[in-house]
């Protein structure tokens, strides 16, 4: 669920070890700072996007990061 959705990592059903494997592997930024506007530029980022595996308090180091999960977990299945 988390590959789809870096947000169910925030819930407190979430196992906390899996939540420390992921981020001292770097796979994912845990507890995201407020964005705020006075931080960017110009536009800040979105809130959540999805595609990007970005959620409002976790999100995937990059969508390559989330893809080589998906892949690991698939393949540890079959």
């Amino acid at each position: 669920k988390a590959v789809e959705d870096p947000e169910a990592l925030w819930s407190p059903d979430a196992p906390e070890e899996l939540i420390r494997q992921l981020v001292e592997r770097n796979l994912i930024l845990y507890n995201i700072y407020e964005r705020q506007q006075i931080f960017w530029v110009d536009a800040p980022p979105p809130e959540r996007d999805p595609e990007l595996g970005i959620g409002r308090n976790v999100a995937w180091q990059t969508p390559i990061h989330r893809e080589a999960v998906r892949r690991a977990l698939r393949e540890a299945s079959s």
